[in-house]
């Protein structure tokens, strides 16, 4: 940057509105003391477009800090959901080893209370050499580039980080004595970070994908699902791993496989007994695919059709 390029050092980026944060910092300029000549402003469309992936851009870009001003006029659900990304930013690059506070949201009414906060901060440390990528229009791959960058630099590499709820990055646990394989969970995945085994009854998932938005874990009917925040800094992060697989069940007529053992299992114990499946030959068609299943239907002259049933 044009700072650096001088000899600046330690730079403070300050996000603000362009309008009662842009009106502050102009008064501040005015009547007090301004600026002191690290911090930089940048205007942002509002104080709640910045998330964690333009908290990490601002420090792989070579800030120390980067500060967020708001006014009392922000509704203080902006200012709970921008201090909850702080934090999991926070607890990333300390955990590599970057010492010091980082980001900061200002809450201030007025020019004595920004000219304290300000010019009472402290630099931080930050990656000794700055990024050159350009910021990708996508959220998820900025923070990605950001991520790579502050890691490859990291004054104490680490493998994982484990973050909090409501992080942007972990891993899928699966209990594997009570999934059956449904796929609920695969369908359910908004973000592909869960896949099938395609002609196999398996279970993969690809962390770098997950958001940990627990589509998965509210969609399964067996409640085997369970989420885990964490930063997984290693190539397996895109990579895929099998989270459960399970043997085959071939159907019991044309040897086909279409679904788990376990599944099929399960379910013959929950209908066993079931007036609806009391012959034998309606639980041995729980065992045959759907094609056999209509087949013999068709074939049993014993089944009991619409035309049987009398008013």
């Amino acid at each position: 940057s044009v700072y650096a390029q001088a000899g600046g050092k330690d730079a403070c980026l300050l996000l603000n509105n362009a309008g009662e944060s842009r009106a502050l910092i102009a008064k501040l300029a005015r009547r007090g003391t301004g600026l002191p000549a690290r911090v930089i402003p940048l205007e942002v469309h509002h104080p709640a477009s910045v998330g964690i992936d333009v908290l990490l851009a601002g420090l792989a870009y070579g800030a120390s800090q980067v500060l967020v001003l708001a006014t009392p006029k922000e509704a203080a659900e902006y200012g709970d959901a921008l201090r909850k990304q702080m934090g999991f930013a926070e607890t990333i690059v300390d955990a590599l080893g970057y010492g010091g506070a980082h980001f900061r949201l200002l809450a201030v009414d007025g020019v004595a209370a920004l000219e304290k906060e300000v010019w009472a901060l402290q630099p931080a440390a930050t990656a000794s050499k700055p990024a050159t990528y350009n910021l990708a229009a996508e959220k998820r791959a900025t923070l990605e580039f950001a991520l790579e960058h502050l890691a490859k630099l990291a004054p104490k590499p680490q493998e994982s980080i484990a973050l909090g709820a409501g992080a942007p990055y972990g891993q899928v646990l699966v209990n594997k004595q009570t999934c059956t394989l449904c796929m609920a969970c695969v369908g359910a995945c908004p973000e592909s970070a869960l896949h099938d085994g395609r002609d196999q009854p398996m279970l993969k998932f690809i962390e770098r994908n997950c958001v940990q938005c627990g589509l998965c874990e509210k969609t399964c009917p067996e409640s085997a699902i369970t989420l885990a925040p964490r930063l997984l800094l290693t190539a397996q992060a895109k990579q895929e791993v099998v989270l459960n697989e399970a043997e085959p069940f071939n159907c019991v007529r044309c040897g086909k496989p279409f679904g788990t053992r376990q599944m099929v299992s399960n379910m013959l114990g929950k209908l066993t007994g079931h007036s609806m499946f009391a012959g034998d030959g309606s639980l041995k068609r729980l065992q045959m695919c759907g094609d056999c299943r209509v087949v013999d239907m068709m074939d049993n002259k014993d089944e009991i059709s619409i035309q049987d049933v009398k008013k």
